[in-house]
């Protein structure tokens, strides 16, 4: 069990991150690719990814110089491999493993070799040889890329959706109200949030305050960062309603050609910021039987994300509906 102690001011400093991490989202599905938990539901990706890791060269790398620092058979990863940075996208968190302290890269290079063993070529990186930071690099930018890349847009649209209600739940109840939202994943009972965890350990603030990352490849628990003396972070599992698909771009009869309709237009704007499906009727003075049809729709077309809180259902735009609205304007 994982307890995380707040004080009043942890509680004015805990936020909700605005983006999937990719740093996080790689260390994830690594977990996701070679262990034995959520196989069924990352069946497809996991088949598709292996195909194209094989089609691309990137195999014998993910084996050799990634899945060693992500043991499938510990839950234990060094911290550096997900630095706070990578929350400004992957070339920022990429820069920041690569700027790692020695004396951090050799601690934590440490820890792993007395769990699961540590590769022959990472100790090259608390010696500071330039082909180990390259060959760490160049893995995570290929694995990210073949992977993960083709999917981010759809993924970043269900973490708009998975916002949305946490937003929403903060506006009508303030941060703590939030924190409880995440049941039953997670159990918040002032001033202490808990949940499974394969170590049973506290964690307290102090005052540092706490950032939530929604993420796609996280199963079942959340996860936080084994050193409790760094900033804190706890990474949770968004709702997974599909599989991500990769991009796509309206063509002539499919749904996506039905949205020239002015009222599913509108309904589409709407959604920006979130919006249930009542608010959406009473907004456009339609009934929610109509308001249903239309999101379905905008569903099927990839354009929205719909996310049921508690009585409630609440559309949110994805990435693709933001840029079908830009290139309307």
């Amino acid at each position: 069990m994982l307890r995380i102690h707040f004080t009043s001011d942890d509680l004015v400093r805990t936020r909700v991150a605005t983006t999937a991490d990719p740093m996080w989202e790689i260390a994830l599905s690594m977990y996701r690719l070679a262990g034995r938990r959520g196989v069924g539901a990352f069946a497809a990706w996991r088949h598709q990814s292996r195909l194209d890791l094989a089609g691309s060269g990137g195999l014998v790398t993910v084996r050799r110089v990634l899945a060693p620092l992500f043991p499938a058979a510990s839950s234990y990863f060094p911290d550096f491999l997900t630095p706070s940075d990578g929350a400004h996208g992957l070339e920022a968190g990429v820069d920041a493993v690569l700027s790692t302290p020695r004396r951090m890269l050799r601690r934590e290079l440490d820890k792993l070799a007395g769990r699961s063993g540590t590769p022959s070529w990472a100790w090259g990186l608390a010696d500071g040889r330039m082909d180990a930071f390259h060959e760490l690099s160049d893995g995570l930018r290929a694995y990210f890329e073949t992977t993960i890349e083709p999917y981010w847009s759809d993924i970043q649209g269900m973490v708009d959706a998975d916002r949305a209600l946490r937003g929403r739940a903060y506006l009508d109840g303030g941060v703590g109200n939030m924190l409880a939202s995440f049941r039953p994943t997670m159990r918040w009972q002032p001033p202490v949030l808990s949940m499974r965890h394969p170590v049973d350990r506290d964690v307290r603030l102090d005052g540092r305050g706490l950032v939530l990352i929604p993420s796609y490849f996280c199963w079942g628990a959340p996860v936080a960062l084994a050193d409790p003396g760094l900033p804190q972070v706890l990474v949770y599992p968004i709702q997974r309603d599909r599989l991500p698909s990769a991009p796509r771009t309206p063509t002539a009869g499919t749904a996506d050609a039905r949205l020239l309709g002015p009222t599913r237009a509108a309904i589409l704007r709407a959604t920006v910021n979130g919006a249930t499906t009542g608010e959406l009727a009473r907004r456009h003075g339609i009934s929610s039987s109509g308001v249903s049809q239309h999101t379905q729709i905008l569903r099927e077309a990839g354009l929205i994300v719909s996310r049921r809180s508690g009585a409630n259902v609440i559309h949110t735009v994805t990435p693709l509906g933001t840029a079908l609205l830009a290139g309307g304007r």
